[in-house]
């Protein structure tokens, strides 16, 4: 397949596709799980070669589309402009090249100076509390997943930055918050990474695709929490630990504070911290994709094209050093640089076990096992 991402760029509504485009860079997402995802942000380059002035100001919209396989436009970012600069690349008799640069950020940037909660809080579950966080914000939502996993105590009035408040709550709810490329925000709780893989699998990136020179795994011990106390309402606590993690690697203790409101709650939650962190997990390093390659197909390419916070991935045929499986895992954030003719995509994941509690028998009903089986199947013993 021959691609060229053919990239647009508005301006306060103005198209400055017809200029040539230097560069463009796109950034979504987190680093690492134990995070919560940072303000999305782009940088675009546009040569002036008819010594005009565009009119470039703070705040202006700027939305950057490229082609997808069909030749039909999807944006990829959505975001307003803080920094413009500009600077001269040749001059002559016949006239200046100047490189105007534009910096824009996603609306985390903007919650994060907007400040919310001089009301207080109800009693309530953490899609409701999220919903009040982004509605008191004002920006766009997207989608805050329901049903609701935490109850959260109630919350006397204290002001604080409305990213942080966001943040601050998914994170309590084993949760995260995101941008869209079309500008709005959401949130995705406990479930929805389970729920994702379940219902749409994991997308299977082929390993002819990577470029892996560079490419690490690495498992640390910094990962590793196999005791806990948490705090949760009126200063209660519950704990946690994993014996055999203990005597494995030593005693390594954290201290979660909390808003929930449930003991029952709260002590599920320290149970699930301790699934999720006593052992270590190898995770790949972040790795790069040529999308102008003419190996990646049609449909691959528009999934990264599409690609978001959240999704599952995996890839087989690894080298052996590098990770003896197929990896499997949730895209954590991505970053996303192209030209005129040519376009690579940085991909940053996590091990998905780090996301998702393997399923353990003494957690499952007994009244569950068989409830899918038809009671008047003949079994059969061979031996």
């Amino acid at each position: 397949m021959t691609w060229n991402p053919n990239g647009t760029v508005t301006v306060d509504g103005v198209d400055y596709t017809g200029d040539t485009l230097g560069g463009v860079s796109i950034t979504y997402g987190r680093e690492i799980i134990w995070e919560q995802a940072r303000a999305s942000y782009a940088q675009v380059q546009i040569l002036n070669l008819n010594d005009v002035d565009n009119g470039f100001e703070i705040n202006d919209l700027l939305v950057i589309k490229v082609k997808d396989s069909n030749d039909i436009d999807q944006t990829v970012f959505t975001g307003k402009v803080t920094d413009i600069s500009a600077a001269v690349q040749q001059s002559g008799s016949v006239g200046d090249v100047v490189i105007q640069t534009l910096t824009a950020i996603g609306p985390f940037a903007e919650m994060a100076r907007k400040v919310i909660g001089t009301s207080a809080y109800p009693k309530e579950y953490d899609d409701d509390r999220m919903t009040t966080i982004f509605t008191e914000a004002g920006v766009t939502i997207d989608v805050v997943d329901t049903p609701p996993v935490y109850e959260f105590t109630a919350r006397a009035a204290a002001p604080a930055d409305a990213y942080s408040l966001a943040s601050l709550y998914a994170q309590m709810a084993f949760g995260y918050i995101y941008e869209t490329t079309s500008g709005k925000v959401g949130y995705a709780n406990e479930s929805h990474r389970l729920i994702d893989a379940n219902t749409n699998g994991y997308w299977n990136i082929p390993e002819s695709y990577i470029l892996w020179q560079g490419i690490t795994s690495n498992r640390t011990l910094n990962d590793i929490i196999n005791s806990i106390v948490l705090t949760y309402k009126a200063n209660a606590t519950k704990t946690a630990s994993d014996a055999t993690s203990i005597a494995t690697y030593g005693e390594i203790a954290a201290s979660i504070t909390t808003e929930l409101e449930n003991g029952t709650e709260a002590d599920y939650q320290a149970v699930r911290y301790i699934a999720l962190r006593a052992y270590p997990q190898t995770n790949l390093s972040e790795f790069v994709i040529q999308l102008d390659s003419p190996t990646v197909t049609n449909s691959d390419l528009d999934d990264f094209i599409g690609i978001y916070m959240g999704k599952p991935i995996e890839i087989s045929g690894l080298p052996i050093p590098l990770l003896n499986a197929t990896y499997r895992g949730f895209v954590e954030g991505w970053t996303l640089t192209f030209s005129e003719y040519q376009a690579q995509m940085i991909l940053r994941s996590t091990d998905a076990t780090m996301s998702i509690v393997p399923t353990r028998w003494q957690d499952v009903n007994a009244s569950l096992i068989w409830s899918a089986v038809d009671p008047a199947l003949q079994w059969f013993q061979f031996e």
